[in-house]
Parts: structure tokens; C-alpha cells; sequence
């Protein structure tokens, strides 16, 4: 399998370095697309589905292409796969619930391959992550190669979206999936992320809605926590750094990321909050922890020692967190393999994580591999 990457400023000069990728011999037929909702995402996939490219993409809180970091441009990684090894589809989240997609994703999935591997990117800041997940897995019946991430919007908190080359949905998953007996996706999930402060207990929430810990408002928990005003962008913005370090009742635990703030105080989370479940708030211990991702991708890859293409789903938390030191993370990971990679920076990321199975994550790294077997 051949591909390559390639980054742009505007759809015109998106266009011109298509047409400089096809000029150089290379016979795509499918992209990985990743776009700021600075342009037209229409525009985008038209551009590629004119030139008889399938089309794979989500908006993002900022885009990667090789070793570099980019914002409000267009990334995209072509591929040569036979059109055989995999296949495209946009499920309408409308009157759905997040679960239902996932199902209808695994039910589809399940038709076209035996052995299915998906991929799969969610539009909508009511989506619920761990949901989608759990419906794909259980619809599934065990466990399948199952990677992808929620869609952002340049941190505006307003709407995200994902498309192929025909539409462009707001409420809805983009879902790619492969002949597993032909093409492997094998990926891994880091956080590094830890809790911190005195536990506290969800006293009221709704799926992934979390109103009350400890009896009181959950924002005003996190204006007392982040010492800050009550304008809702802003407590958005910090609390992207200061996620929910939520305890499993199995032992594990998982960090769960702002998504929206309502207007009666309550706060929307990228992934299921239960009721009387204890919770933390999480943060970076330090510059340390690109590190410690670096030596537990290096462990994940000498049991996948090589790759044809690779797609990055990052937490746009890591990106805050970090700054240009983000960067060095990605480069290091990239250098591992060193074949052509394009990602973005999520609300958040699926994966599994390193000896374990797949799971809804926040503010995790998770370098995904795609090579033909």
C-alpha cells in the first residue's frame, strides 16, 4: 500500500496539491481527511470525490500532518487500498440515540466483512462516545479493531462535523471499515493524566450529563476548583485541561472531558458519567508524561513493527496542556515508524489501551496503524 500526506492552507491550495499528488504517479482511492471548520467542508470532499477518491473526515480543534502542527488548515493522508478492503459510510444521528449508532455501525460493519476493523469519527457535542463504543462492541459480540475520535471546531464548543465525499453531517458518525483478512489497524491508547484533590461523589446525572457532585451544581464545583468567573466559554476552556478522573466499578478508570455547558449549571461530558460514581479532577503531572508516552508507544511497537500509513486521534487537551512541546510527542511517534501520518486534535479518542481492550478515552494519544497484510 502507498501513501502520502499533505497539508493546506485554503480548498484552492488543497486542490493544487492533489493535483501535484496524482501528477507524481500515485493512484489514490481513498483519503483521510481532517479539516478546521474554518473552510468549507463541502468544498473539501468535493474536491477529492471529483477526482474519484472516497472520502473519510471530521473537523477538528486543529490538525497534524508528519511532524507538524497546524490550525484552521486542511490535512489529508491519500491511499492506494483496493476498493475491495474497505468501505464507507455516514450514519444520520437524528431521533438516535448514541448507542443505536454505535449498533447500526456494527450491524453494517458486520454485512460487509467477516472479520471487520473499524474507524469511525463522531459529529455533535451531545454525542456520547462511551456509547458508540459499548454499541459497537456489543452489537460486535467481542472485541474488533475499533479506533476513532469525536470532531472539533477550533475550540468554539459550538458544532463539529463529519462527512464523506457526498455529505456533511452535524449530528452523525462518518464510519470506514476494513477487510481485517486484508488491511490490519492495530493502535494503542496513553494518557498520563492523574487524579488529583479529594474525591468526590455524582449525586445526580444522566448519561453523560453530570448535575450535582456532592449536592451542588457541577459548575459551580468547577468555578470554586479552577478559581475562575462564570463565563461559561472560559470554565469550558480551562476545564479542557481539568477532566473528571472517573473510578470503574471493575477498578479501572478513565478521564471524561467537557463538552458543553448548559445553561442550568449542568455540564456536558464527551462520555457516560454514572450516577454515585466517584470522581477526581485530573491534570498533567508534568512534561514528563510525553516521556513515559514515548517508552509505552515504543513497548506497543515491537509488537507492531511496521506500518504502510498512520492517523493520529490526539486530545486537544494534550495540545493546551503541552504547547509546542506537543509537537515533540508527535515527531517521536511518527519517527517510530516513519511512514506518512495526518490526525487531529479530538474532544475524544477510542482506542484500546496497552494489554487491554478498547475503550472511550479523554486527553489520550492514540497512534493508529494501518498497513496490508
Amino acid at each position: 500500500m502507498k501513501s502520502t500526506a499533505f497539508s493546506a492552507t485554503s480548498v484552492e491550495q488543497m486542490e493544487s496539491r492533489l493535483g501535484d499528488a496524482l501528477k507524481e504517479g500515485l493512484k489514490p482511492t481513498l483519503a483521510i481527511v481532517f479539516s478546521s471548520v474554518a473552510h468549507d467542508l463541502g468544498a473539501v470532499s468535493a474536491a477529492f470525490a471529483r477526482q474519484d477518491i472516497d472520502v473519510f473526515g471530521a473537523s477538528t480543534h486543529g490538525e497534524i500532518c508528519n511532524d507538524e502542527i497546524h490550525e484552521e488548515s486542511i490535512v489529508a493522508m491519500l491511499l492506494d487500498v483496493s476498493r475491495d478492503a474497505y468501505q464507507l459510510r455516514v450514519f444520520d444521528g437524528r431521533e438516535k440515540t448514541s448507542g443505536q449508532i454505535g449498533q447500526s455501525v456494527a450491524e453494517w460493519g458486520k454485512t460487509v466483512y467477516d472479520n471487520p476493523a473499524f474507524m469511525v469519527v463522531s459529529a455533535g457535542y451531545l454525542a456520547n462516545g462511551d456509547h458508540i463504543v459499548n454499541g459497537i462492541i456489543d452489537e460486535m459480540g467481542r472485541q474488533a479493531p475499533l479506533f476513532g475520535g469525536l470532531a472539533g471546531d477550533d475550540l468554539k464548543f459550538q458544532d463539529t462535523f463529519a462527512f464523506d465525499g457526498s455529505q456533511v453531517t452535524s449530528n452523525g458518525v462518518a464510519a470506514l471499515v476494513f477487510d481485517s483478512n486484508v488491511i490490519g489497524l492495530h493502535g494503542v491508547a496513553f494518557s498520563g493524566w492523574k487524579g488529583i484533590g479529594t474525591s468526590k461523589t455524582v449525586t445526580k446525572a444522566h448519561d453523560n450529563i453530570l448535575y450535582e457532585m456532592d449536592g451542588e451544581p457541577a459548575l459551580d464545583i468547577y468555578m470554586k476548583y479552577l478559581d475562575c468567573g462564570v463565563d461559561p466559554v472560559v470554565v469550558a476552556q480551562l476545564a479542557v485541561e481539568y477532566p473528571l478522573f472517573l473510578n470503574r466499578d471493575d477498578g479501572s478508570a478513565v478521564l471524561r472531558a467537557v463538552m458543553k455547558i448548559n445553561d442550568d449549571k449542568s455540564i456536558v461530558y464527551a462520555g457516560s458519567i454514572p450516577e454515585c460514581a466517584k470522581v477526581r479532577f485530573g491534570m498533567a503531572p508534568g512534561m514528563e508524561v510525553i516521556d513515559r508516552a514515548i517508552e509505552q508507544i515504543s513497548e506497543f511497537k515491537r509488537q507492531a513493527p511496521r506500518s504502510d500509513a498512520m492517523v493520529l486521534f490526539s486530545c486537544a487537551a494534550r495540545h493546551l496542556a503541552f504547547g509546542p512541546m506537543v509537537e515533540d510527542e508527535i515527531s517521536a511517534v511518527r519517527k517510530l515508524w516513519g511512514v506518512p501520518l495526518v490526525g487531529l486534535f479530538t474532544s475524544g479518542e477510542i482506542g484500546p489501551v496497552l494489554h487491554g481492550g478498547c475503550d472511550f478515552h479523554n486527553h489520550t494519544l492514540v497512534p493508529v496503524l494501518i498497513y496490508e497484510k
